[in-house]
C-alpha cells in the first residue's frame, strides 16, 4: 500500500507540474530543525488542554501519577520503541542509555476505544464569521482500532498482528462529519495528519469527550487502507483520489520551508529509535 501511495503521489504530482519532494515540507512548519524530527512534546503543547493526556520527557525524572504509563520515543513511527509500564517498580529500572534519541512518558487514557482520523487539507483556507482562517478537508476517513488480544491498554500498530482496523466512516452522516471537522479546526493547521484518540463511545468523540493519544505529521498511513473487509479496487481508487489532493495541497507551501531537510534526519532518526529501551 505504502508503495502505492509513493507512486501515485508522484504520478499526480507530474502531471501537475509539481515536485515530487515538496510532500517533505507539507507540515515543515513544526519540525524541529535543531532536534532533526517532529518533537511530540512541542506538538503536545498545542493539543487543547481538554484532550490532552500528561506527557513529559524520562529525563524529567517525574513519577508518573497513575499506572501504566507508555514510554515512547519523542519521534518515532509505527509505535517502534514504545513500551508499556505497569508499575512504579517497572519505572524506576527503565535504562534510556541505549539509544539517541530522547524518550517520553505518556500517561494512557481510560477510555475504551481507539479512534484514528486521517485527513489532508483542501488547498484553499477560508475564513469565518468571526475572521478566523479556517480549512476544509479534502480527504477524511475515520477507522476504529481494536486489539483482538489486549483489551487493556494495548500497543496498536500496523506492526502489532492482533491489532484490527475498521473504517467507519460511512457511519457517520453529513452532519457528524462536520462535526469532525469542527474538532480539527480546534487544532493547528496541518496539511496531512493522522489523529488518534481513545473515547468511550461515538456519541462521547462527537461531544468532544476524548483523549488524544497521537498526532502524526510525517507520512502518516491511512488506516482504512488496512482494513481487510474492503474491496483492493475500493482502496486502489482512494490511493488515486487521496494522492490527487495531496499534490493539489503540495502546490502552496511557504517557500521558507522548502529547506528543512526533513527527509534524510528522518531517515536516521527511524533507525535510532528502532532499538529497544
Amino acid at each position: 500500500m505504502a508503495a502505492q501511495l509513493i507512486f501515485h503521489y508522484i504520478l499526480w504530482c507530474i502531471r501537475l507540474c509539481i515536485l515530487p519532494w515538496r510532500y517533505f515540507q507539507l507540515n515543515a512548519k513544526y519540525f524541529n530543525s535543531e532536534k532533526g524530527y517532529f518533537s511530540k512534546l512541542e506538538i503536545d503543547v498545542m493539543i487543547p488542554e481538554r484532550w490532552r493526556l500528561p506527557q513529559y520527557s524520562v529525563e524529567s525524572k517525574q513519577i508518573p501519577k497513575y499506572f501504566p504509563v507508555f514510554i515512547k520515543p519523542e519521534w518515532g513511527q509505527n509505535s517502534y520503541g514504545i513500551r508499556r509500564i505497569d508499575n512504579i517498580e517497572q519505572y524506576r529500572t527503565l535504562n534510556t542509555l541505549r539509544t539517541k534519541m530522547p524518550f517520553m512518558v505518556q500517561e494512557a487514557s481510560k477510555k475504551a476505544k481507539e479512534y484514528e482520523i486521517f485527513y489532508i487539507a483542501a488547498p484553499n483556507r477560508y475564513s469565518d464569521k468571526a475572521g478566523q482562517s479556517q480549512f476544509d478537508c479534502a480527504v477524511l476517513t475515520i477507522v476504529e482500532v481494536e486489539n483482538l488480544k489486549d483489551k487493556t491498554y494495548p500497543i496498536n500498530s500496523i506492526n502489532n498482528k492482533d491489532t484490527n482496523y475498521q473504517d467507519i466512516t460511512n457511519e457517520f452522516n453529513d452532519q457528524e462529519i462536520m462535526t469532525v471537522k469542527k474538532i480539527l479546526q480546534e487544532l493547528p493547521y496541518f496539511r496531512i495528519a493522522r489523529v488518534g484518540l481513545k473515547a468511550n463511545s461515538k456519541k462521547d468523540f462527537l461531544a468532544g469527550d476524548f483523549d488524544i493519544i497521537e498526532i502524526n505529521l510525517f507520512a502518516p498511513m491511512p488506516l482504512n487502507l488496512l482494513d481487510n473487509s474492503i474491496d483492493q479496487s475500493v482502496k486502489k481508487s482512494f490511493i488515486k483520489s487521496s494522492m490527487y489532493h495531496l499534490a493539489k495541497i503540495s502546490t502552496n507551501l511557504p517557500k521558507q520551508d522548502f529547506k528543512k531537510m526533513i527527509f534524510f534526519k528522518k531517515i536516521i532518526r527511524h533507525y535510532q529509535v528502532k532499538s529497544p529501551l
